[in-house]
């Protein structure tokens, strides 16, 4: 691979460097804020880059969530998780400070794919009290609106026969179940403490019902070619968060590529994040022509991508060659997939 030196280029690598050292986004994370201030905290944060205020102000989303909006959605206005009595599980009721922002989604992606990327930061208009599960004593799972923002839209993409790697508190199976397009679900647990749980106390709640499987075993039994090609739409969210998902996703990748089309990964893109920044400064490091010192943690990507592009015959003259590589899901997915 050769990269060709010119003034685009020296630009390109000077802005994502830029980007890549810029921490004013984090700043607006826990920011309290009220509704006579939010136009002035939405002006900062397009001043700090965020994408989605880089339109005409009056484009500009709103930083607020409805809490009675999201209290009264079709999950909980049939599924309520207080009701849950069961060995090894408990449930605490936890408060949602009211105006105060949040991630409420997955990494947004840079627009122009410069490493300028953003959090969807929300608040809800009130306090809200929700539902913490707890397992054994450890904290397990935290009904929030960012739940439903993060699985929604695989619910709705989901179609036939459907795969679900993890069952969780069964939002992610409820909302499939009311696509028109969903024939049936298949659910891979490995705990069955969990399945148990979900047939006595949240099962029954569903206002839809449609054939379901339910598969006690571990997903990476389940993972391979042979298996997923009985299934129309794959979801794997096995994983708590961005810090663990990274090597759950490379681990099932390393077993088998599935279609990219028809498989979704939970928060895939925060969990993404590192390996397009990690592929940047590969390309970096091969323009400028120094050295690249990382975390040790970091070096089994770093080989992925070594190798991966390595094997590239191309002479690159433009940033947004670079761009398509860096950002492209099919080519990250590509990357991880190498042992």
């Amino acid at each position: 691979m050769r990269l060709i030196h010119n003034s685009e280029m020296d630009s390109f690598f000077i802005r994502c460097r830029k980007n890549l050292n810029d921490q004013h986004k984090n700043r607006f994370v826990d920011m309290k804020i009220a509704p006579a201030r939010e136009k002035k905290i939405q002006k900062q944060m397009q001043e700090a880059g965020f994408a989605e205020f880089q339109v005409q102000d009056d484009s500009w989303p709103s930083l607020y969530i409805s809490a009675e909006q999201w209290r009264q959605s079709p999950y909980h206005k049939s599924v309520h998780l207080d009701c849950i009595n069961c060995d090894g599980f408990s449930y605490e009721t936890d408060l949602i400070e009211g105006n105060r922002l949040f991630n409420a989604n997955a990494l947004q992606k840079d627009p122009l794919r410069e490493l300028n990327d953003w959090m969807m930061l929300r608040a809800l208009d009130q306090d809200c009290e929700t539902v913490m599960l707890y397992q054994n004593d450890q904290d397990w799972m935290l009904d929030s609106p960012s739940e439903a923002m993060t699985n929604d839209p695989a619910a709705a993409k989901a179609c036939g026969k459907v795969c679900t790697f993890g069952l969780g508190i069964g939002y992610f199976t409820f909302m499939a179940m009311r696509n028109p397009a969903v024939k049936e679900i298949t659910v891979i647990e490995q705990s069955e403490e969990v399945i148990k749980l979900f047939k006595k106390h949240i099962l029954p709640q569903f206002s839809v019902q449609k054939p379901l499987k339910l598969i006690c075993g571990d997903a990476f039994d389940y993972f391979n070619q042979s298996f997923l090609s009985n299934f129309d739409y794959i979801y794997a969210d096995i994983w708590r968060s961005s810090e663990d998902g990274l090597n759950l996703i490379t681990r099932l990748l390393e077993q088998t590529l599935p279609n990219f089309e028809y498989t979704d990964f939970w928060i895939e893109d925060s969990c993404m994040e590192i390996i397009w920044t990690m592929s940047y400064l590969y390309f970096e490091q091969i323009y400028q022509n120094n050295s690249l010192n990382l975390n040790p943690s970091l070096k089994r990507y770093q080989n992925k991508i070594k190798k991966y592009f390595n094997t590239m015959d191309l002479t690159i003259d433009h940033p947004d060659q670079i761009k398509h590589l860096m950002y492209d899901g099919r080519i990250l997915r590509e990357v991880l997939h190498i042992k």
